[in-house]
């Protein structure tokens, strides 16, 4: 808590994004000594960052090149291969819980 007064003051930073698909990254915001994140997006944007005092922001090219759709779905971490599997496994431990509670249920009643 002393030294929070040394990172200076919160400013907004304004730039203006631009990329020409929503199917691909645009371009990269860089936030110097914290990271950087992708944009897509068709058309312009004015993009409001806040960060402290003497932080710089910088547009540049994607670094990390488009996945291809086939292997994965946008805003999930996994392969689509995987989350798929992960989700049929899903669906057969229900199915499984389905037909296993009624023999339960009639054994009750024996």
């Amino acid at each position: 808590m002393e030294r929070v007064s040394e990172l200076g003051q919160w400013q907004k930073q304004e730039v203006k994004a631009r990329g020409t698909s929503w199917d691909v990254k645009s371009m990269d915001v860089a936030v110097a000594g914290l990271g950087w994140f992708s944009l897509r997006l068709k058309g312009e944007a004015d993009l409001a960052l806040w960060t402290y005092d003497g932080i710089q922001i910088t547009l540049r090219e994607p670094l990390v090149l488009d996945r291809a759709a086939s292997i994965e779905r946008p805003g999930f971490w996994l392969p689509k291969a995987i989350s798929e599997a992960i989700a049929n496994l899903s669906k057969l431990e229900g199915q499984e819980a389905r037909e296993k509670k009624p023999s339960e249920e009639t054994m009750q009643l024996s």
